[in-house]
């Protein structure tokens, strides 16, 4: 092979290398299923914790997919049969008719007709709650 066509071989393979390259870069979309890159502004938007309190006897009704921690107090899951809420923290369901434990990341995980009521005063951590369900 002579120095000529060598030459001529690096460039297209170096060609072919580039031309790949921007393929795939040019393949993933920002914001879309095959962008790996989550942006801070997505996270803060979908895990904006904030703290509420409620009274003894209060009841609030959550959303789907809101996410709550029950910091302190006794809060009671009222839900119809065969609907459960998410313990990621466990890794287990919780049904209706029983106390949220403590510290535990909880997903409601649809639009059932859940309903949570403080025993006593209870200290949470929640996102996805809508303004106009709280007390």
């Amino acid at each position: 092979m002579s120095n000529t066509q060598t030459r001529i071989l690096v460039v297209l393979s170096a060609l072919v290398c580039l031309f790949l390259a921007g393929a795939s870069v040019m393949a993933q979309n920002p914001g879309t299923a095959g962008d790996p890159l989550v942006s801070k502004s997505y996270i803060d938007h979908f895990l904006r914790f904030r703290s509420i309190v409620l009274p003894a006897n209060a009841e609030i009704k959550p959303e789907s997919g809101a996410m709550i921690v029950v910091r302190s107090g006794q809060l009671r899951l009222e839900a119809p049969k065969g609907k459960s809420v998410i313990d990621l923290t466990a890794g287990r369901e919780i049904d209706g008719g029983k106390d949220l434990p403590l510290n535990h990341l909880l997903i409601i995980p649809d639009s059932g007709e859940y309903l949570l009521k403080a025993r006593n005063m209870v200290l949470m951590l929640a996102s996805c709650l809508a303004e106009d369900k709280q007390p």
